[in-house]
């Protein structure tokens, strides 16, 4: 029971911060089996009290951008570092994943996800929380050309309709 109650304990905390910094923002749950290797990195996230984020960053066109992925194209996502609020994470997360600024406009969703082992059922389940925020890019990037990343040749963004078909998929 230990794993299971200090993981479900830390997203608590989590939610509860994350109501007092954005309000009232809607929770789901979710529970999935998972490999042995990717059970012990639930594990270990939830020790050091990582939080997945998500950003939907809109342009003044309210176009979402998208960044290349090996290949794919997903909206900016990651993970806390140490103490980091999942707010600050995520303008770290773009600014690292797409090369620009965004402000954080509001959290949209959060996830308690309960992680299981799929090779060893006897394992304690691991609770993880993720949540999707809302932003915006900042007008200075824009202005000053950081969108394009022409400075940068390892990142690759676009922006899609929010309706268009890429979008849809992530929501």
């Amino acid at each position: 029971m230990e794993i299971a109650e200090r993981s479900r304990a830390r997203v608590q905390e989590r939610l509860a911060r994350l109501e007092q910094e954005f309000g009232s923002t809607p929770v789901d749950q979710t529970t999935f089996s998972v490999g042995a290797e990717a059970y012990q990195r639930a594990v270990e996230r939830s020790r050091e009290g990582q939080v997945d984020v998500h950003a939907f960053v809109h342009n003044e066109s309210g176009d979402v951008l998208l960044s290349d992925a090996d290949g794919s194209w997903e909206i900016p996502q990651g993970q806390t570092q140490g103490a980091e609020r999942p707010a600050t994470a995520v303008e770290r997360v773009v600014s690292e994943t797409a090369g620009v600024a965004c402000t954080i406009r509001d959290a949209v969703r959060a996830t308690i996800c309960g992680v299981r082992n799929e090779t060893d059922p006897d394992d304690e389940t691991v609770y993880r929380l993720s949540i999707v925020f809302d932003a915006e890019i900042n007008s200075a990037a824009l202005e000053d050309g950081d969108a394009e990343t022409a400075d940068d040749p390892d990142v690759s963004i676009r922006w899609d309709d929010p309706g268009e078909v890429a979008v849809a998929e992530l929501v």
